[in-house]
């Protein structure tokens, strides 16, 4: 057998490292990035050099050197040579950063192999791109098997040069299945998804999921395995979380889940204990609505209530507070001084004047808080009424007082002499003077037509129902187009369901068969501009510029259907998705008849409307009713924000909104709201667009918690008891009711029409939280 030997000249050597520099034919050019030098460097400190450098002699050096010296060509060679690294110029950098630290000699001993290459360029790319690096997954069984042997986490993070919390991430993922990690490698689910995998040291679980998926071809995300992870978990971030308290929680047994691949703004732990969660939850509720039941006629606990339920009781308006004499003048000041501000011209303004501005409203709202608070309730408000003692939103125990049952209400009577002034009760159109004023629970207003009672229980009009069925059919069009499992799923069902059972109402089908492209815009948006910003999804959908239509080029159908049959199988799925996807016909998730296998595709295509489609004052705020603008406000920014800008005119609250949530969708936290009510602007949507089978449709309802949004699982279950009336439709973590007595099912209501303004109406004093 033959044996390949190098040439003396490409054997290895030891060169000091003072005498190598970076060659200009080394193809690093570009920076090496920081934390990938910093491990390379903690890697040489802890095991030394592993790979040797490739150099040449530098001949440039060599030949000033020799200028003028006496000295003969060997004794140079041995004193002045120096060497150009073709290969190894990270490692180069990295001796020589160790160097500076004190952590080896200048002139430490470098093993390199000398080259006299021709194309010493050609070398250096070969060495930089002909090299496998090592696959994650081995990278993690390897760090597994040092722990094993006895390693710490400090040490391997020492020694490789990362933090202590990447050692810890990558040893959570060798607690994945082995099979979840040979899926891995088999290039069945990237990293991300293996990351989900590794919130449970539960590998049956794992493994169960994995199967759950793979049966239902859903595809492996880090989000779909980490929602199916934690749909029976709840996050300590909720809440519900937050009320009870993690050492309160862990004090009565209850475990807790740790995700060690949250990001920095995520706590990253789970209650897995959701039925203990709830029973701590309710034992403080109802500790404390023991002690309002002395005073209030009924005191109600309930894990969660929305805005809307509770207009659904009476309720009492509370003598209103005043402010101080101080107070009094401390306005006059700042109302002065705010006028005088909204005199100055846009241009003048400057840092110094917001500045100004925001500690004036600061001290407005600071003011107008204490004397809200001053709000009383009368003796007999007491024995007449009640209240609902529930969670804030921040988990502060929140009461709602001054609620009358339906039972409890007084007769409305145009007699001044009616039994119900007699006895000092109040009614709903004003009473005599110092009685208490009540207003009644909003009426039911049913419409007759289904269609119509659908669109006003989402609080939506004619027009405004128009213009978002075909925005939000625009975003599933161009998601739908990308995707040819869903568009063969639905062209199968509807030719199967023509064909096979022609009895079937044709109306109600997903797709426009006679094959036609549904329109992108009403009819009466056809020349308007501003409707292409209220859709940004009809400028994707219009983009044929990807499609493989190169064979519609042909000059006859025939030369054109046999250039298609050429297109690679694909091609053709791309081209199939992409027609089917423009035939689809709108609809609202709330609409009485709208289709069900259109809602099952919109959540099989798993679409972030809130992310997709933020609301306008022009198209949205401005259409919809006041109170229905402050009912989103109080579940979405807080109860504080709404009451706070109960008296704007409708077309300022309208721009508020836009201006709060357009701040919310940009990443920042307007001033006043904490971070679960940026959240929850955030994960906000338009009624309608998020589908029927995976949320509440009502637009109010499906953010009054966060779980209510992400938590794809959970039913509707209104609560009824002896105590409570009517029933509160309370949404809970895992669809039960946690209350005295039975659950039962109860179809979201809310009333109003949204094609005129309504009046003006503000929120009272009794939604004001007593905390």
């Amino acid at each position: 057998m033959n044996q390949i030997t190098a040439p003396p000249e490409l054997l290895v050597r030891d060169i000091p490292l003072d005498r190598l520099a970076l060659a200009p034919e080394n193809v690093r050019k570009t920076p090496p990035d920081k934390s990938a030098q910093a491990e390379l460097e903690a890697s040489i400190r802890a095991h030394g050099l592993l790979e040797n450098l490739v150099v040449r002699i530098d001949d440039s050096v060599d030949s000033k050197s020799s200028k003028g010296s006496g000295k003969s060509k060997s004794t140079k060679a041995k004193t002045c040579e120096k060497y150009a690294v073709v290969a190894g110029g990270r490692r180069l950098l990295a001796l020589a950063a160790l160097a500076k630290a004190g952590v080896i000699a200048s002139d430490h001993p470098v093993p390199c192999r000398v080259t006299q290459h021709d194309n010493l360029e050609e070398l250096s790319l070969a060495e930089n791109v002909v090299r496998i690096p090592m696959h994650p997954a081995d990278q993690v069984t390897s760090f597994a098997r040092l722990m094993k042997e006895g390693a710490t986490v400090a040490s391997i993070a020492a020694r490789f040069g990362v933090s202590e919390r990447i050692v810890e991430q990558r040893l959570r993922l060798g607690n994945v299945a082995p099979e979840l990690l040979d899926a891995y490698r088999a290039g069945e689910m990237d990293l991300e998804a293996l990351k989900g995998f590794s919130m449970t040291i539960d590998q049956d679980r794992q493994r169960k999921i994995w199967k759950q998926m793979a049966a239902e071809s859903c595809r492996p995300t880090a989000w779909n395995i980490r929602r199916m992870l934690t749909e029976e978990r709840v996050s300590s971030d909720s809440s519900l979380a937050r009320f009870v308290g993690v050492d309160e929680y862990l004090a009565a047994g209850g475990p807790v889940m740790q995700d060690l691949f949250a990001e920095e703004d995520e706590t990253g732990e789970w209650f897995e204990d959701p039925v203990l969660l709830r029973d701590l939850a309710m034992k403080k509720l109802t500790a404390a609505a023991d002690e309002l039941s002395t005073r209030w006629k009924w005191a109600l606990p309930l894990l969660e209530v929305s805005w809307t339920s509770i207009y659904e009781y009476g309720q009492i308006e509370p003598q209103p507070g005043k402010p101080t004499a101080r107070e009094e003048s401390d306005l006059e000041r700042i109302n002065a001084r705010m006028d005088e501000m909204s005199e100055i011209p846009g241009e003048e303004w400057n840092e110094k004047l917001e500045n100004e501005a925001g500690k004036l409203e600061d001290r407005l709202e600071g003011i107008r808080e204490k004397v809200a608070k001053r709000a009383k309730f009368r003796r007999e408000d007491f024995s007449r009424g009640g209240c609902i003692v529930t969670i804030e939103r921040d988990g502060r125990l929140k009461i709602i007082q001054g609620l009358v049952k339906i039972e409890d209400m007084p007769i409305p009577d145009s007699s001044s002499t009616s039994e119900g002034t007699k006895e000092g009760n109040g009614t709903d159109s004003g009473t005599s003077d110092g009685e208490p004023k009540i207003i009644p629970p909003a009426g039911s207003g049913k419409s007759s037509s289904p269609e119509a009672q659908a669109r006003e229980e989402a609080g939506i009009g004619i027009g405004l129902a128009d213009d978002l069925r075909v925005i939000r059919n625009a975003i599933v069009k161009a998601h739908l187009a990308e995707d040819f499992e869903a568009t063969f799923d639905l062209m199968v069902f509807q030719l199967s369901r023509a064909v096979f059972f022609s009895n079937h109402y044709a109306g109600r089908d997903v797709l426009d068969i006679s094959i036609r492209e549904t329109l992108d815009r009403p009819t009466v948006r056809m020349n308007d501009d501003q409707f292409a910003d209220w859709s940004p999804a009809e400028a994707k959908i219009n983009d044929l510029t990807g499609l493989p239509l190169q064979w519609m080029e042909e000059e006859d159908d025939g030369a054109r259907f046999a250039a298609l049959r050429e297109l690679p199988r694909e091609k053709k799925e791309e081209l199939f998705a992409a027609a089917v996807a423009r035939t689809l016909k709108g609809q609202l998730s709330f609409e009485y008849f709208a289709r069900p296998q259109f809602e099952a595709t919109v959540a099989r295509l798993d679409i972030d409307f809130a992310k997709e489609m933020r609301p306008t004052a022009d198209l949205l705020w401005s259409r919809l009713r006041k109170d229905h603008l402050l009912a989103i406000a109080a579940g979405t920014l807080g109860g504080k924000w709404a009451q706070d800008r109960s008296k704007y005119r409708k077309a300022d609250l309208a721009m508020a909104m836009e201006k709060t949530f357009e701040a919310c969708a940009d990443g920042v936290v307007p001033v006043g709201l904490d971070a679960e009510q940026h959240a929850a602007a955030m994960a906000w949507t338009i009624p309608g667009f998020a589908p029927f089978e995976a949320s509440v449709t009502d637009g109010v309802e499906s953010v009054t918690d966060d779980e209510s949004v992400t938590d794809t699982t959970q039913e509707e279950s209104p609560a009824a008891t002896d105590d409570a009336g009517k029933a509160l439709r309370v949404i809970n973590g895992n669809g039960r009711v946690d209350q005295e007595g039975q659950e039962q099912q109860e179809k979201e209501e809310e009333t109003g029409s949204a094609d005129t303004d309504g009046a003006e109406e503000s929120v009272p004093g009794f939604l004001q939280a007593v905390h």
